[in-house]
């Protein structure tokens, strides 16, 4: 890893698209218009779409320097998806006029891929304040099960390409994420699990059995019904996908949902059962499953704070983001790995 990151180096570098650009684009490809509200992104300019007939719907611009290959592989897995589980709560590829599930517009002299994709109804679960209810959690483990079968036997040419928050990627080993950007109260018990990680852990995940994976199931990612938060409404954003063992997966849910609990073996227990309801998980990769936890919540913490001083990023980046991160990194070096293990 070099001696300096860049947010190109990462793709944080979303496009600022004028909502009037974006309504073009809208008509022209989908005959569709309506209002447009910005919404975060972190690599594409997104806007919530009301059309005029009340439907909602996400209109998402990728930035000039994504591969094209990777906007084709997010889309193919929604569309793989919705033909092995129609029923599951994700985003649907919207097609063009033409047929098409990306288009291209024009803007500030670049081109940019433009995908249209169904509205998931729902609050992320990170807005709530109502804690961390268990049945929602293993509810939550359930849905993330049944999309990591969904996905089994879907491949694509940018399966292994290079993404940002990939645990096995190189990043946690990296000296300059662990230097700057980790925070100094949490180093040295950080240093010990990272030698081990570096040493043992990480290179025996790197050669376990692995299919394409969401890699991104984050209580931000998580839509539960806001009068009744143990409902899961549904699970955004396949920005992230990548091909790794389906502990990563599992590992990025518990490396958040543990940073909004004081019981995190609980939480851990009930989401892990609930994958499993839906998808085994093989002893091996079960034996590995708490330093999964701990790699992804150290990668968080880094690449949030990366973010934070590096990109244009939200203010609630700041605020909000990047203390939960650290609480999560906390509770995932506290775990007891016996009482880890045990919660299952």
């Amino acid at each position: 890893m070099h001696d300096t990151l860049t947010a190109e180096d990462l793709r944080f570098t979303p496009p600022d698209i004028e909502p009037a650009e974006a309504r073009r684009c809208l008509r022209r490809h989908w005959r569709m218009d309506g209002d447009l509200k910005r919404l975060v992104g972190e690599r594409d300019q997104n806007f919530r779409v009301t059309a005029e007939d009340g439907r909602r719907y996400v209109l998402k611009i990728s930035s000039p320097i994504e591969d094209p290959l990777l906007v084709d592989f997010q889309a193919g897995a929604l569309q793989h998806v919705e033909r092995e589980d129609p029923g599951l709560p994700v985003p649907r590829v919207v097609p063009s006029r033409e047929g098409r599930a990306i288009e291209s517009m024009e803007a500030g002299g670049a081109t940019h891929a433009v995908r249209l994709l169904t509205y998931v109804p729902g609050v992320p679960w990170v807005s709530l304040d109502s804690g961390v209810p268990l049945d929602g959690v293993r509810r939550v483990g359930r849905l993330q099960g049944r999309l990591c079968r969904a996905l089994v036997g879907f491949s694509h040419p940018a399966e292994t390409h290079f993404m940002p928050w990939d645990t096995l990627n190189g990043l946690v080993e990296s000296e300059v994420l662990r230097r700057d950007f980790l925070p100094d109260a949490l180093k040295p018990a950080c240093e010990k699990h990272l030698e081990r990680l570096e040493r043992d852990s990480l290179p025996r995940m790197r050669e376990l059995p692995a299919q394409v994976i969401h890699n991104d199931a984050h209580t931000g990612n998580v839509l539960c019904d806001p009068a009744d938060p143990a409902r899961v409404t549904g699970i955004i954003d396949f920005g992230d996908l990548v091909r790794r063992p389906i502990l990563v997966d599992i590992a990025t849910s518990l490396a958040s949902f543990i940073g909004h609990t004081d019981d995190p073996p609980a939480v851990c227990g009930a989401l892990v059962r609930g994958f499993e309801e839906q998808l085994p998980l093989p002893d091996e990769q079960r034996a590995l499953l708490l330093d999964a936890v701990i790699a992804r919540a150290l990668l968080t913490v880094e690449l949030l704070a990366f973010r934070v001083e590096k990109t244009d990023a939200p203010a609630t980046l700041r605020t909000e983001d990047v203390p939960e991160s650290i609480v999560s990194l906390a509770n995932a070096l506290a775990l007891d790995p016996d009482v880890f293990l045990a919660s299952r």
